[in-house]
């Protein structure tokens, strides 16, 4: 193997140990790439400096030479070479400055750097820098072509590592103040709820006494109107204690892991004396409850309580969207190990478009109930919750005009 040959495997080694720390990206990155460069290219000093208005500042050295340590010293830019190289904005190396008009510039003169070779780099979108390599004896032979794309490669991959080390220190920050931000809203979000269950609490016993007293009053009622305002003032009433169970379920759905309790019970008799609690308010509005089963057993193993809070809000919103003297349909069925309850309505059906956001808490819809009932947007959402905490689950069929089905499904046995 001939001289020339020898030197040129020697390179590649060196190249290939470059390489190699270059895409482990370590603590000692730099230290290692500037020494192994040095050696590649025939230099005692290796740098990568920090340009901030005219200082040049030492971000990381190495020096061939002991005891020559530069790192963290700043100089004037004038005084070095590299202010060549960030002026004219690419590779630049001086084989001897001795033998060239650059042996009266301070970087020769004063600090006797003879060859030199650097090219500019970013330390972020905002910094600039260089990257160089100089000794202070002249570079024999000089410089090659192969010498200027290394050092143009090395400066792109340190362009890219302080790329990365400048996003990396950005997303720790953020994450930082993420963090901050996320446990001052938790404790917004606690002292909201803490007020909330106070509120609720706080209103349930007046509301309670007001309810007491009406109840009292009707025994007072001699004509048809003042027994009109009594209804009228129930039924808001009604209406205000819906919300507090609404808000209280909300509250506990939310902040609080909801607790089944497991029971078996008949569900097809389970829904026939749910309709029947609704036959009043379906008898006002002259709708027709309809009730089919075609299961073949009908025992099931749930949470009674939460599927009763469930068909409510499904069975109250299709009559309080249904115009009066339309129909509404119940079913019970079973599939697959799983009951599907259906309630089809005869409404004015809900678009694609606001399909998408049904379930999303406090949703208000163009859809406004046909009797001035209240709505307070939760009752889908509570829906949904209470569905997951029993491993059911809740889809809609419908379309502008011809009315919704809404489909429940619940395992045959829930399972602790």
């Amino acid at each position: 193997m001939t001289t020339d040959h020898i030197e040129d495997k020697k390179r590649m080694d060196k190249i290939f140990k470059i390489t190699s720390i270059l895409s482990k990206s370590e603590e000692n990155t730099l230290s290692e790439i500037l020494k192994i460069s040095c050696s590649l290219l025939g230099m005692q000093l290796g740098m990568i400096g920090k340009i901030e208005k005219d200082d040049y500042f030492f971000y990381e050295f190495y020096s061939a030479i002991a005891g020559d340590d530069l790192k963290g010293v700043t100089l004037n830019i004038k005084d070095t070479f590299c202010d060549l190289a960030v002026t004219q904005n690419e590779v630049i190396f001086i084989d001897d400055a001795g033998l060239t008009e650059y042996k009266s510039h301070p970087c020769f003169n004063t600090f006797k750097i003879r060859s030199y070779i650097g090219v500019p780099i970013k330390f972020n979108e905002q910094e600039n820098g260089t990257l160089s390599f100089s000794s202070y004896d002249a570079k024999t032979p000089g410089f090659t072509q192969a010498d200027s794309d290394f050092v143009q490669y090395l400066g792109q991959w340190v362009n890219n590592y302080f790329d990365k080390l400048f996003y990396e220190e950005n997303i720790t920050k953020k994450n930082k103040e993420f963090a901050i931000n996320n446990e001052n809203l938790q404790k917004i979000m606690q002292e909201k709820n803490q007020l909330t269950q106070i509120l609720v609490h706080d209103l349930k016993s007046p509301l309670s006494n007001i309810q007491m007293l009406s109840f009292l009053f009707q025994d007072f009622v001699k004509d048809k109107e003042s027994e009109e305002l009594l209804n009228i003032f129930n039924k808001s009433l009604q209406d205000v204690f819906h919300l507090i169970d609404q808000m209280e379920t909300l509250n506990s759905v939310e902040n609080v892991s909801l607790n089944y309790y497991i029971e078996e019970f008949d569900l097809n008799l389970f829904l026939v004396e749910t309709l029947k609690n609704f036959q009043n308010t379906a008898d006002f509005k002259q709708i027709n409850l309809e009730y089919t089963f075609n299961a073949a057993i009908t025992n099931v193993k749930t949470d009674q309580n939460f599927l009763k809070r469930i068909l409510h809000n499904l069975i109250s919103n299709a009559i309080k969207f249904s115009p009066f003297q339309k129909n509404i349909y119940v079913n019970l069925s079973l599939k697959d190990e799983e009951y599907l309850i259906s309630i089809k309505d005869e409404g004015p059906g809900i678009s694609l478009d606001e399909q998408t956001k049904l379930f999303d808490r406090f949703s208000i819809l163009s859809n406004k109930p046909t009797n001035n009932e209240s709505s307070s947007g939760l009752g889908l959402f509570i829906v949904k919750e209470l569905l997951k905490s029993i491993k059911g689950g809740v889809t809609v069929q419908s379309a502008l005009n011809e009315g919704s089905t809404f489909t429940i499904k619940i395992p045959l046995e829930l399972k602790n």
